[in-house]
C-alpha cells in the first residue's frame, strides 16, 4: 500500500468517525479522559483502540492501528508507551460539528455535514422491494402525516433506543437507531392511518440483516422529503361578518358625541388643553387632541371619520387646532357664556336626554319594521295584562351585575320561562329596538317592560313621593311667616 493509498484510507475513516459521531452529538474526548491521568493528551495504542469501542464506533484492528500511526506523536515529551495523541484526533473529529472548518473541506471531500444532508447518516442500505412505487406512496403518505401532525419519527424510539438501564429488552446498541420488529409496531404512531400491509412493508424494506427495523433510516428518508423549515404556526384570524345595519351613531354630529360624554362624566376639558398650550394662545397640533381624547377615554367613541371631522371643523390654515373654540362648543351643553353678566337668569340642570347619545345607541327602523314592532309590542301588552305576569324579577334574576341589560338569548330564555315562546322573526324585531348599546346582543329589559308592562298612574304617584325626600306640610312653631318666635328651655313661644 502507498503513501497517497494510506492517507486517503485514514482521511476516509476520519470522515466515516465524524458521521457516525454528528448525528449522535458524540465528543470523543470523554471516553480518552480516564486513560489520562495526567492530562498531558497522549494514550497507548491499546487505550486508544479501546475507547474507540467504548464509542460505538465500529472499525477492524489494522483500521485501528493506521490511526494509531498517524496520530503517533514523537518527542522529548512523548514517552512511551503513551504516544498516541488522541487530542489532535478529538479535534478533528469535533470539527465535524462545524460545516465550515470539517476535515473534508481540507482534503477536498465533502463535509459530513453535507454528505449526511444528501445521503442517509447511516451506512445502512435499504432493501429493494416489488412494488416501489406502492412503496414511495407508502412513504410519501408516512412524511405527509408526519408534518401535518409536528411528528418527528426517530423521537418515537428514543426511549428503546437510547435507555442507559440495561434490561433484555434492550438488545441493540445503545444510541444505534434500530429497534426490534415487535417494538417497531407497537410505538410505531400511525397504526389507524396506515394499514397493516403498508406496516410490513415499510418492516420488509428497513430490516437490517439481524431481524431488526433501521427506524433511524427511515426517519432520515423521510426528512429528504421534508422541508427543513419548521411548521407554519396555528392562527385563528378574525374575520367579522359585514353588519348592514345602520345605528344612530353613524349620522350623529361628533361635537353633539361629545358633549353628550362630556356631561355624563363631569369633565373639563379646557384644563387637559393647557398642559400642552404654555402660552395660552388657544391652539394645539391634531396629535396632541388625539392624545387628550385618550387620556380622557373618549377615544374609543370617536372614530377616525369622527376625528378627521372635527380637525377638519377647528384647524387653521396652518394645520393646528383651535381648541378654545371646541372647548366652548362642548361646554355649551352645561355652561352659558357671559352668565356672570346676567345675575337674574336662570339655567337648568343637565336633564336624561342630554346624556342620551352617550348612553344610547339605537338602530335606524324602516316605517314598515316600526309598524311590525308595534303590533308585537300591543300582542305582548295584552298578553302580560291578561295574566297579570311580573316581569322584572325574572331578568334580575339574569342581570347579576345591575346595569340594566341582559344578552339577547337570556332575553328568550326569560320569554320562555314566562309561557311566551317567540321565533326568530319577532326576537329580531324586539332586538331591533330595545338592542340599543350599539351592538345586537345586550338587549335593554327596563326600557321593555316600560312599554309593555306600563305601570298604572297611581302605582306610579306613589312610587314617586316614596323616592321623594321627606316632605313636612305642618306649619313652623318657629315662623309664621312675618316673625320668628323665639322659644323658652321647654320649647314654649314665649310672650313678648
Amino acid at each position: 500500500m502507498t503513501i497517497f493509498d494510506v492517507d486517503s484510507h485514514i482521511a476516509d475513516l476520519i470522515q466515516r468517525i465524524q458521521v457516525y459521531a454528528l448525528p449522535r452529538r458524540i465528543r470523543m474526548k470523554e471516553f480518552y479522559v480516564n486513560f489520562d491521568a495526567l492530562k498531558s493528551g497522549r494514550c497507548t495504542r491499546v487505550q486508544f483502540g479501546r475507547a474507540l469501542d467504548m464509542a460505538g464506533i465500529r472499525v477492524s484492528d489494522m483500521e485501528v492501528e493506521l490511526l494509531a500511526d498517524h496520530f503517533t506523536q514523537c518527542g522529548p515529551q512523548a514517552q512511551k508507551p503513551q504516544v498516541v495523541n488522541y487530542d489532535r484526533f478529538c479535534k478533528i473529529i469535533d470539527e465535524a460539528f462545524n460545516a465550515d472548518t470539517s476535515l473534508g473541506n481540507t482534503q477536498g471531500r465533502e463535509s459530513p455535514t453535507s454528505s449526511m444532508m444528501g445521503m442517509s447518516m447511516t451506512s445502512f442500505v435499504p432493501r429493494a422491494t416489488q412494488d416501489e412505487d406502492r412503496m414511495m406512496h407508502i412513504m410519501h403518505r408516512l412524511a405527509a402525516l408526519c408534518k401535518s401532525r409536528g411528528i418527528v419519527f426517530k423521537y418515537q424510539f428514543t426511549d428503546v433506543d437510547r435507555s442507559p438501564v440495561a434490561s433484555p429488552s434492550n438488545v441493540n446498541p445503545r444510541r444505534g437507531g434500530k429497534v426490534t420488529v415487535s417494538q417497531f409496531k407497537r410505538l410505531f404512531p400511525f397504526k389507524k392511518e396506515l394499514p397493516e400491509d403498508d406496516v410490513e412493508c415499510i418492516i420488509q424494506r428497513y430490516m437490517t440483516d439481524g431481524g431488526d427495523v433501521h427506524f433511524q433510516a427511515i426517519h432520515n428518508d423521510i426528512s429528504e422529503v421534508l422541508s427543513p423549515e419548521p411548521p407554519p404556526f396555528p392562527r385563528s384570524d378574525l374575520y367579522l361578518k359585514a353588519d348592514p345595519t345602520n345605528w344612530d351613531h353613524m349620522s350623529l354630529n361628533p361635537i353633539r358625541k361629545i358633549q353628550a360624554k362630556v356631561v355624563e362624566k363631569r369633565l373639563r376639558l379646557n384644563e387637559y388643553f393647557q398642559d400642552f398650550d404654555a402660552l395660552r394662545k388657544g391652539f394645539c397640533t391634531a396629535g396632541q387632541l388625539k392624545t387628550i381624547l385618550s387620556m380622557l377615554n373618549l377615544e374609543k367613541d370617536v372614530d377616525r371619520n369622527d376625528f378627521n371631522h372635527l380637525v377638519e371643523a377647528y384647524a387653521r390654515e396652518d394645520g393646528l387646532f383651535c381648541y378654545a373654540l371646541f372647548c366652548r362648543d362642548v361646554d355649551a351643553a352645561f355652561a352659558i357664556p357671559g352668565l356672570e353678566k346676567e345675575p337674574l337668569s336662570v339655567t337648568t340642570m343637565p336633564d336624561p336626554s342630554t346624556t342620551a347619545p352617550a348612553r344610547r345607541n339605537k338602530q335606524c327602523l324602516t316605517p314598515s319594521r316600526k309598524l311590525k314592532i308595534n303590533e308585537l309590542e300591543d300582542k305582548l301588552r295584552c298578553w302580560i295584562r291578561t295574566r297579570r305576569i311580573l316581569m322584572k324579577p325574572m331578568f334580575k334574576d339574569m342581570d347579576r351585575a345591575h346595569k340594566g341589560v341582559v344578552s339577547r338569548n337570556q332575553f328568550g330564555r326569560v320569554m320562555g320561562m314566562l309561557g311566551l315562546e317567540l321565533d326568530q322573526m319577532e326576537l329580531a324585531l324586539l332586538c331591533g329596538v330595545y338592542c340599543d348599546r350599539g351592538n345586537h346582543n345586550d338587549f335593554n329589559y327596563v326600557d321593555f317592560i316600560k312599554a309593555c308592562d306600563p305601570p298604572v298612574e297611581d302605582e306610579e304617584v306613589a312610587m314617586s313621593q316614596m323616592c321623594a325626600p321627606f316632605q313636612d306640610h305642618s306649619p313652623s312653631k318657629y315662623f309664621n311667616g312675618a316673625r320668628v318666635h323665639p322659644l323658652d328651655r321647654c320649647g314654649s313661644p314665649l310672650i313678648c
